[in-house]
């Protein structure tokens, strides 16, 4: 037995030798918080006196690093935390509540530079794409702002264990907490549960053309713990690509922030013995570190001039261990996730804030240190052409402007009907704003019809000059899993019927997958080749029940007709990832 003597006393020893190390971690964690203290403050300090546009309000009397950089300003009673969005839909009674309740908010987590830091992936001025033009009016008093944010069910807020509230707040309340004398408007344009196809297809066009400032979320929906975002010819980053040159073009003074954000979930896998045999006993995974779309995204942003903000970069190694978290934020991870883990509670809004508000502030901070008539600050002011797209993807038509009519949009086109209804699905969530929620057209029972008219030839356009080869016919409908939607959902066949010619197109859930749309986000999106007429009249049809399913129910949301040439640049690497990844 003098094996098993051995065996335990290496157990012992191992045990206390992990117990240790994290002590020492935990030790050097909050040293390393202590200790940039001043370094920190310093810096502040001086950015204060230099650019006094950027104090904070009076009355906010904090001495602490974080204060300084504006980032406490988060949770001000003195400043709502949950603003009135100056644009929304179907919300009024979720924002009066949130207002009512604004001065019962928790105190927010703390958030060490030792954290902020990690979530920092930014650019030297002379590559920022209109940060110029946004910090000159950020520092000039009387001037208006308009913010735009773009995202899922993360970014939309107002879910889960935070039903009054989004980042998005908790970042405008930085905002307005650190530039005073400013005027913001912010439009929140995120929708839970989707990717950023639809919004590169359609929602883009919501954003105003003059806006200043666009934030994009983007990484988790579609990408999250999946392969679908881990390779250029990926259709989930080929459209991330397509967006940010369509909002580029669309709103072309706005400087833009992608913001990366992760799922930071826990998975039950099963240990494996020595040879390969499943042992029965499953261990928590945490979703890897590039379990989302932000490798990929976070090079496509860069490419276009556009600084990050990582959430995975910051957080990662501290939300998987409550000790080290508590020691960081002074919170666990049941208090800053909600109880799906997906979307962040209000002190993980909060947190998140804090991240996005550190980018922010380094990246304005790095162009107002550039030398005014220098090189550098010339370079900036100058327009930036969009450089030739990543992804084969990206290159068959992005420069041309999709016509699309989706959710409301939709109805104005319908012009003849059998059993269809105008409606909201009962699937759905909360709309706190205005693109939140999907809407469209309603029937159950095979053969009820619905024919829509519009434009397919003089609709889009583009912005080389050059009309477009080919035009592709997109038809929109629910596809979301709530609530048993599935064993409900019909299929319904779309085909063009007067005017204009396309190949019949079948709806239905299990099409997706042979079009790379494996993500069940709410919008099924799926296309067919259609000419040029300007008056085309298409025909939705319920055919039938989907698979696995005993219902004829459907949702037709929205059509969007995107031009697309015949050129693809597709190279042997592309094809092998195509061929690997099954995309």
């Amino acid at each position: 037995m003098e094996w098993l003597r051995r065996l335990v006393i290496h157990h012992r020893r191992s045990s206390i030798l992990l117990a240790i190390m994290k002590c020492v971690q935990i030790l050097l964690l909050l040293l390393l918080m202590s200790g940039t203290t001043d370094r920190v403050a310093a810096a502040a300090g001086h950015v204060a006196v230099a650019h006094p546009a950027v104090q904070p309000q009076s009355g906010l009397h904090e001495t602490s690093v974080t204060a300084k950089l504006g980032l406490p300003s988060l949770v001000q009673q003195s400043a709502p935390i949950y603003p009135q969005h100056s644009r929304t839909s179907g919300s009024g009674s979720r924002t009066l509540q949130a207002q009512e309740q604004q001065n019962q908010q928790p105190e927010g987590p703390q958030a060490p530079e030792a954290l902020l830091a990690k979530g920092f992936k930014g650019l030297a001025p002379p590559a920022l794409r209109n940060w110029r033009r946004l910090t000159d009016k950020l520092n000039t008093p009387g001037s208006n702002i308009t913010v735009v944010t773009f995202g899922g069910s993360i970014t939309a807020g107002y879910i889960d264990d935070s039903p009054n509230s989004s980042w998005v707040d908790s970042l405008m309340t930085w905002f307005r907490s650190s530039y005073p004398t400013v005027n913001f408007t912010v439009l929140n344009l995120a929708r839970g549960s989707n990717d950023v196809s639809p919004a590169a297809t359609c929602w883009y066009q919501q954003a105003p053309q003059d806006a200043d400032l666009v934030l994009v979320e983007y990484s988790v929906n579609g990408c999250s713990g999946l392969l679908f975002c881990h390779s250029f010819v990926a259709p989930r980053v080929g459209a991330y690509e397509v967006f940010m040159r369509r909002i580029i073009r669309w709103a072309p003074s706005s400087a833009l922030l992608s913001v990366a954000a992760f799922n930071f979930f826990l998975k039950d896998e099963l240990l494996r013995d020595a040879q390969g045999a499943l042992t029965g006993t499953k261990v928590a995974m945490p979703n890897p570190y590039y379990g989302s779309g932000e490798n990929f995204h976070t090079k496509i942003a860069h490419r276009y001039g556009v600084p990050v903000a990582s959430i995975r970069d910051a957080l990662y190694d501290v939300m998987y261990d409550d000790q080290l978290l508590l020691a960081a934020t002074g919170m666990t991870r049941r208090q800053l996730l909600s109880r799906n883990v997906v979307h962040p509670s209000t002190s993980g809004h909060i947190l998140y804030a804090k991240v996005i508000a550190y980018t922010i502030r380094l990246t304005i901070d790095s162009v107002l240190n550039a030398t005014p008539g220098s090189a550098v600050l010339a370079e900036q002011q100058q327009p930036r052409l969009l450089p030739s797209p990543i992804s084969p993807l990206a290159g068959e038509g992005a420069d041309s402007d999709a016509f699309c009519a989706e959710s409301v949009a939709l109805q104005q086109y319908a012009t003849n009907s059998s059993g269809w209804t105008w409606s909201t699905p009962l699937v759905a969530g909360p709309c706190p704003h205005p693109n939140s929620c999907t809407r469209g057209f309603y029937a159950a029972g095979a053969g009820k019809t619905l024919e829509l008219q519009f434009d397919t030839q003089n609709s889009i356009q583009s912005t080389s000059g050059a009309g477009p080869d080919r035009r592709s016919l997109i038809g929109m409908f629910y596809a979301q899993n709530f609530l048993g939607w599935w064993a409900r959902m019909g299929v319904a066949q779309l085909s063009c019927v007067r005017g204009c010619s396309c190949k019949p197109l079948v709806m239905a859930k299990s099409a997706l997958r042979l079009q790379g749309q494996n993500f069940s986000g709410h919008l099924g999106m799926l296309k067919t080749e259609v000419t040029a007429h300007p008056q085309c009249v298409i025909r939705v049809t319920i055919v039938g029940s989907a698979d696995n399913s005993t219902g004829q129910e459907f949702f037709f949301n929205g059509v969007a007709v995107v031009p697309y040439t015949n050129f693809k640049p597709t190279l042997a690497i592309d094809k092998r990832a195509v061929a690997a990844f099954g995309y």
